[in-house]
């Protein structure tokens, strides 16, 4: 599909990427609720989790015309379809809700191209897969091949939901190759979501041993793997807080995570006003109806760091700095 991209829609290869919004921050630091509350907004062009399984142009316009066809008959094979989505996501309903219409992250590029911290779900030991964990250390060379094929599939992307919109992204596993992709896209404006890593570490730890235990049920005995995830959580906290310190200004944006939670409407302002883009009057109802079903909203996703295996002094050893720089409470 991708190959016949190139002659029925060639048209892809100039669409422009010009000042892309990147939602980032460490798992489970709020960026999902982020991202989802921006896609409201018109004036964004985001994926859904069904375009990052197929990024091409053609099964983008193929899926399009069949939701088409599918609405007419009552929506049989949706209703199929997240009957299947529900059973394929079963353990994550509490902690990441998602489906092929949902926005989502652009983690499935890289899936593909095996060098995504994601492979973690299926091989565990992260610190035997350094180059899928940190994109940035790989050689040059192979770098620049890697950010070719994603600005590719941005383009497609871009090209066939709307080339006069701005691109609205969220990675929350992108700190590793967030130099990359930097380079690749310098215009980028990034918003942070910064949590405290008493709270995302062993909520991110709950998500991947959900789909151990899936996979292995006597995988939840395995520390090595809950030790090695929170590890290269860690890394990710301190690359991202120095990562930060050579852009400008106005291209990084930080949000508190506690922020976003309590008043998402004026912590969604401030992003807006920060990077001086419109808000309008359509996007800011939109906007208000969420924030009063977010104050309603109340998680059933419980973990703590003890439950894994974990503990509060080995994190604060390892990230004293970020304590100290953000004021969190050792």
């Amino acid at each position: 599909m991708r190959l016949l991209d190139h002659i029925f829609f060639p048209g892809f290869r100039k669409q422009a990427l010009k000042t892309p919004v990147y939602i980032i921050g460490n798992p489970r630091s709020g960026t999902t609720f982020t991202h989802r509350l921006m896609a409201l907004d018109r004036q964004f062009s985001y994926l859904k989790l069904y375009h990052t399984i197929f990024p091409s142009v053609i099964c983008y316009k193929f899926f399009e015309t069949a939701g088409k066809i599918d609405r007419i008959f009552g929506n049989p094979a949706a209703k199929l379809l997240n009957g299947i989505s529900k059973k394929g996501f079963k353990g994550w309903e509490t902690i990441h809700q998602t489906g092929p219409n949902k926005a989502e992250s652009d983690e499935m590029f890289f899936v593909y191209a095996m060098l995504s911290p994601l492979l973690g779900l299926l091989f565990p030991y992260l610190k035997d897969l350094e180059e899928a964990t940190f994109v940035d250390l790989m050689p040059y060379k192979e770098r620049q091949k890697l950010m070719f094929y994603y600005r590719d599939c941005l383009q497609r992307h871009m090209y066939a939901t709307g080339p006069d919109k701005i691109l609205l992204q969220k990675v929350a596993l992108i700190a590793g190759r967030l130099h990359s992709i930097y380079e690749l896209l310098p215009d980028i404006r990034i918003v942070h979501l910064v949590r405290n890593p008493y709270e995302p570490i062993p909520s991110l730890v709950s998500m991947f041993d959900a789909a151990w235990k899936a996979l292995d049920p006597h995988a939840g005995k395995d520390a090595r793997a809950k030790r090695e995830l929170a590890d290269l959580t860690c890394r990710y906290y301190l690359y991202l807080y120095e990562f930060k310190k050579n852009l400008p200004e106005d291209q990084f944006l930080e949000v508190r995570y506690e922020d976003m939670i309590s008043d998402p409407r004026s912590a969604i302002c401030g992003i807006y006003r920060a990077f001086g883009m419109e808000l309008s009057r359509g996007y800011e109802v939109a906007l208000e109806k969420e924030t009063l079903k977010a104050r309603q909203y109340k998680s059933r996703h419980h973990y703590s760091l003890e439950s894994f295996g974990l503990n509060k002094d080995t994190i604060y050893r390892d990230l004293g700095t970020i304590f100290e720089a953000y004021g969190f409470k050792p």
